[in-house]
């Protein structure tokens, strides 16, 4: 009998077998609710979330978390929550699209994060994106070296829109640094790039100073593109 009584506990609490039933309904009940509201969020949520739209996820999330659960709370307060938080983004992007300002403001703007092979580092940090960050996010691009960019915005859902250069030219390799081998196979001993900021110049008589873009003075061999 205590073993009886202890996995009772153990699996359900203070509840009963019949509240199991209670939560399968009630989890169906919400989960259609969300589906339903997501629906009517739109595509664009779908796809990729701005702040504002993260916000109203979350918010959605913490209105259904506890009353999926909690058979002693009732689910016409999340469900009121749930309208309340859908009629004001409903609102919301139709004042964005009359208003392009209130769209910047809630959601922010695009920002260009690399510009002809050198990173802008302002941008950089008012994003607070680290190079680690991007260089990772250029990698599965297909990117080897900033040379091969003419352009990167930072769109207001944080992914990237690239835009590559015409003809590649030597720049700041953004190979991992554990793959030594293919960054020494990459490397060209005739142009160095300032490890800060992508700046790339020759290096013919290795006379290297600061860099005349962000004042770094530490250089290493530029990359260029690697053979398939």
């Amino acid at each position: 009998m205590l073993a009886a009584d202890t996995a009772h506990r153990f699996l359900l609490g203070q509840g009963s077998w019949l509240s199991l039933l209670e939560i399968s309904l009630r989890a169906l009940t919400l989960f259609t609710l969300i589906i339903f509201s997501m629906r009517l969020l739109g595509r664009r949520v779908a796809s990729q979330y701005t702040l504002f739209e993260l916000s109203v996820v979350v918010t959605l999330a913490g209105a259904v978390g506890v009353p999926l659960q909690a058979t002693n709370r009732g689910l016409l307060p999340p469900i009121v929550i749930m309208i309340a938080v859908i009629t004001v983004q409903y609102a919301m992007a139709k004042w964005s699209v009359r208003y392009p300002r209130f769209e910047a403001a809630i959601s922010g703007t695009v920002s260009t994060i690399v510009f002809k092979g050198e990173l802008q580092l302002p941008e950089l940090r008012r994003a607070a994106l680290s190079r680690e960050r991007l260089f990772a996010m250029l990698r599965k691009r297909q990117v080897q070296h900033l040379g091969q960019l003419e352009q990167v915005y930072l769109e207001p859902s944080g992914d990237l829109s690239v835009i590559f250069a015409e003809r590649s030219r030597a720049g700041l390799s953004i190979l991992p640094k554990i793959d030594s081998q293919l960054r020494d196979a990459a490397a060209v001993a005739t142009a160095v790039s300032c490890i800060s900021c992508g700046r790339t110049e020759p290096d013919v008589h290795r006379q290297r100073g600061a860099c005349a873009n962000c004042s770094s003075d530490t250089w290493i061999l530029a990359a260029t593109d690697l053979e398939d």
